[in-house]
Order: C-alpha cells, then structure tokens, then sequence
C-alpha cells in the first residue's frame, strides 16, 4: 500500500521546480534581489487520499508516510515553492520523553501528543533527577530515529526530503518537563534554572545533530516542513511558544544565552512562536531576533496581530528572513492581497506560506499572484 502512494507523487515530482524554488528561498534569506517573493500553499490534494486519526499514524509508521504525503502531493500539482518533505511525526514531547516524561496519545480525539504531567514536579526542584537521555534507546527519541531511517530507505531517490523532528527549544522543553512552576522558578531557582536549560541543551544539540546524519542534511542548511521552507543559513528551527508569556528581560537573561547555545553549532536557524488572544508576543520580539544566530523568523496566526507591511519593513531592518503563514485576511481578495505584497518596497527578504481551504482556491490564489509577478 505504501509503495502505491508514493508511486503516485513521485509521478509528479519536478525536480527542477523544487531547485528553482530552493535558489529563490535562498536568495530571500541571504536579502539578494528575487523576481518575485517565494510563495507557498498549504492544502489538500485534489484526489482521495487516505485519511487516518492521528492515534493510527503514531503507531503505524506506513500511515504516518502516506498521510504527510498528501500535502507533499498537493504541491507537486500546484508547483509552488515548496519544499517537499515529510518527518517522524510524533510530537511536541520527543525530547521530554527521552527525559521520562509519558506520552499521551487520545484516541477518541484526533489531536497530537501531548505530555501527560511534569517529571520534575517537587520544590525546591533537584536537577539530580533529570536524567541523561540516551537517544538511541530512550522515549520516542528512538523511536524518531527508527522512523527516519525508513522514511529515507523508502523515499530514496524520489526528491522527497526528510526533515527533523519535532525538537521545539530549550525554553518549550523545560516547560514540558518542570510545567507552571518554571515561570516562578527564573525567580526563586535561578541556579536551577541555568543548569536545568544548559543540559536540555545539549540533548537539543547531540539529538540533532544524529538527526542531520540520518537525512543526509548538511549541518548549516536543510528544509523544515510547514512552512515548507529551505533554511539556507542555519540548520535547525527553534519552536519557543513560551516565549510570549516571559518578560524581555527574562527572557534575555535565561533563554537568549541558550538559543545561541542551540543554534550556534548549526551556523544559525529559524525562530519560531505563535501569536493568541492572550498574547502576540509583541514585547518580546526584538530580545528573539536581536538573537545573532537568528537567520529567520515564522510567527504562527499573526495577521490578526500585526501588520503585514510594518512587520516586513521591520524584519528588513534587523536583516532576518521573514517566513509570513497568513493569506488574505477577511475581507480582503486575493487581488487586493497580492497587490498589497507587490506594493511592498522589497520583495526579498520574506518567504509567504500560508494555507488554503480546498486545492482549487490554492490554484486560483497561485494563478493570481503568478500573473501579477509576471507582467
């Protein structure tokens, strides 16, 4: 069954699509001049396609594969800029489990894992009870592992890429394992704090760097699925949703020193958090990329919280590639919408990868936006 699916998009990979995609991204994070901004469109495809719980897919390596193809597939039709790619897809909770902390996994629901509680849950906290994963034996670091060399054994020559997991950050890490009180904690355990995000990060370190030996990625660069990019300066993304709730100056003073830590051994990478109603994480912007190591920046959900046109001036200023994951808000067209980007004073710079409701309105919004460019 799975060899069938991937038949099926293999058929319709553009090797030279993807290459011309991956040179216009990497001209974008490097600021040089580009015919236009890259565009990407997340949406189903337009064909059935086998649609699994997400429980099925966490146990069921094949489904895992064949559901993350479709996306996969969708842009070999639309021929966007898309990179194409697929992961070992288990979670926010990889590296908390190789700590110890258990995986829950609802079936009656169809969302992703989550940690069932913190580990490190007793006051004053004792970093003597963290453990040292071993990635190669403990927790779903394993099991990512395992996942990932038969992803690259079955798509082996197809020009579909493996991507890392789900490593999130040193910040979203501690929180899984040591949960609320870690916000107390940069106050009343500061030493523990220090120590507890300097192991966390090594883990970080060493369990990617195994990850870029599997896949075949070179330390510097690689791809990261949704938002379908090419990272061209920098190797690994860091996923901080945390980050919103902390002051500037915690933040600068706990997770900025950590981050370099992280993203230094990769030459860079991409920041990432996602912006609410309860916080868009406005304050504490400018301590996240004034980070050196930062190469680029994906917000989740901002177009109800920032401006599009100020927030791609802004970035242009600090220099850091702006990956932008909201189409046309409401009420505006897709006309409008386009105009909008082409208005802007530099196309470069930025990366749009947003989504679509239904493959056909993921083509027109293509179509539009390729005629725009091209007269």
């Amino acid at each position: 069954m799975i060899d069938e699916w991937i038949r099926k998009v293999v058929e319709k990979v553009k090797l030279d699509v993807v290459e011309e995609a991956r040179e216009r991204q990497g001209a974008s994070w490097n600021f040089k001049p580009v015919d236009r901004p890259s565009l990407i469109v997340n949406c189903p495809p337009p064909d059935p396609w086998p649609r699994f719980k997400y429980a099925e897919t966490f146990r069921d390596r094949d489904k895992m594969l064949i559901s993350q193809l479709a996306n996969v597939y969708s842009h070999c039709l639309l021929r966007d800029d898309a990179m194409l790619c697929v992961r070992a897809n288990y979670g926010v909770g990889i590296i908390p489990s190789g700590f110890g902390s258990e995986i829950i996994v609802q079936q009656e629901v169809d969302n992703m894992p989550w940690v069932k509680e913190p580990i490190l849950s007793q006051d004053p906290p004792n970093i003597e009870d963290l453990r040292v994963p071993d990635p190669y034996e403990d927790g779903l670091m394993k099991d990512v592992l395992e996942t990932e060399e038969y992803f690259v054994k079955k798509l082996d020559g197809t020009g579909i890429q493996v991507y890392l997991c789900d490593t999130q950050s040193p910040l979203d890490i501690a929180y899984l394992l040591r949960g609320i009180k870690l916000i107390t904690d940069f106050y009343k355990y500061p030493d523990f704090v220090r120590e507890f995000f300097q192991r966390i990060s090594k883990v970080y370190i060493d369990f990617s760097e195994i990850q870029k030996k599997i896949v075949g990625e070179p330390y510097n660069q690689g791809v990261h699925g949704n938002p379908n990019v090419w990272m061209d300066k920098g190797g690994v993304r860091l996923c901080e949703d945390v980050a919103v709730t902390l002051s500037p100056k915690i933040y600068r003073g706990f997770c900025r020193p950590f981050n370099e830590m992280c993203l230094k051994t990769f030459e860079g990478g991409m920041d990432h958090f996602c912006c609410s109603q309860v916080s868009d994480g406005r304050h504490v912007l400018n301590e996240v990329v004034s980070n050196p190591y930062v190469k680029a920046f994906t917000f989740g959900s901002p177009g109800k919280f920032y401006n599009f046109g100020e927030t791609v001036n802004y970035f242009q200023e600090k220099r850091v590639c702006l990956v932008w994951t909201d189409g046309p808000i409401q009420s505006q067209t897709v006309e409008e919408w386009v105009k909008d980007i082409a208005n802007l004073r530099e196309k470069t710079g930025m990366i749009l990868s947003i989504s679509a409701e239904s493959f056909e309105q993921a083509q027109k919004l293509i179509e539009c936006f390729n005629k725009h460019f091209s007269n």
